[in-house]
């Protein structure tokens, strides 16, 4: 379904909000992972404040849906919306970085309410992310929900029904040129894992440099296809295109495909100085700077 103005722009407002939230983040930290942060936030925006089944007095209900941040030094982004949803105190985002802090400089499952992955080194998060989502289909195949009957005398049917929770991954562009992803994007097509939707932020930097210079993707798209997925491309910074992207591959469940939502952003999006660098790490003075222009921006 076409989401509707009202929607979008409360949503737009939100992914805002996360912008302010990840600004004071910088601002008391002076460093922090400022690229892949800020290219993921509208897709973390729309994830966390309307698509995913979520309990919010709960942060490890086992039907919640799964988000496997696989570019966990992009924690920023999930830290930013945790205090919005009641997972954790407001005051956290003045402590990432700090000893004991629940906020540490990568996703950490161990130490932070509402992380469904510890990461760290890059690549792994895809394998991670099939193995939870086969495990819900192992789970659903053992507990079936009940079969539903149209009328007594109608034999039943088994219909079309969704899965106890969805696993959704969101992965580099860098991290693509590692071998395991693909490795994990064989096995969910071969176990039909359609509660699997992976979501690449593909802002076409890395660590080093242009991802076309180091390790080429193109053609990113096909190559996924080749792999059995179902892929669909969008604009990374769109509210819309995400929303409704979001809720077409919940719709394609049933079809026995994974799905690859290929978000097409801008490195350091929504902060110019940050736009133009393409910096994967800020800090000290280069933050100081982006916070002011910032603040400027969103308040």
């Amino acid at each position: 379904m076409a989401h509707s103005p009202e929607v979008i722009a409360e949503l737009e407002d939100k992914a805002n909000l996360l912008r302010r939230n990840i600004i004071r983040i910088f601002e008391n930290s002076k460093q922090g992972h400022s690229g892949g942060t800020m290219s993921a936030v509208d897709i973390v925006a729309a994830l966390y404040f309307h698509h995913l089944k979520l309990d919010k007095k709960n942060c490890d209900w086992p039907e919640r849906d799964r988000v496997v941040l696989s570019k966990a030094h992009a924690a920023e982004a999930i830290y930013a919306v945790l205090p919005e949803i009641g997972y954790v105190s407001k005051d956290m985002l003045d402590k990432y970085y700090a000893y004991k802090s629940q906020f540490q400089g990568h996703a950490d499952r161990w130490c932070t309410p509402g992380i469904d992955y510890s990461g760290g080194s890059l690549g792994q998060g895809l394998s991670f992310a099939a193995g939870m989502a086969k495990a819900e289909k192992m789970h659903t195949a053992i507990n079936p929900p009940p079969l539903r009957v149209t009328a007594a005398n109608m034999p039943k049917l088994v219909l079309k029904y969704n899965p106890a929770y969805r696993v959704f991954c969101i992965v580099g562009d860098g991290e693509l040129g590692e071998g395991q992803n693909w490795e994990a994007a064989m096995f969910a097509a071969k176990y039909k894992l359609d509660n699997l939707i992976c979501i690449v932020d593909y802002n076409k930097f890395q660590l080093d440099g242009p991802v076309e210079m180091i390790m080429p993707l193109e053609p990113l798209a096909d190559k996924w296809k080749a792999f059995g997925w179902g892929v669909y491309e969008i604009n990374g910074h769109s509210m819309k295109e995400i929303l409704d992207t979001l809720e077409l591959v919940n719709n394609m469940y049933g079809d026995g495909k994974p799905k690859c939502i290929i978000a097409h952003t801008v490195k350091g999006h929504g902060i110019p100085v940050w736009e133009s660098v393409h910096l994967h790490y800020s800090r000290l003075e280069g933050t100081t700077i982006a916070v002011k222009e910032g603040r400027e921006i969103y308040g």
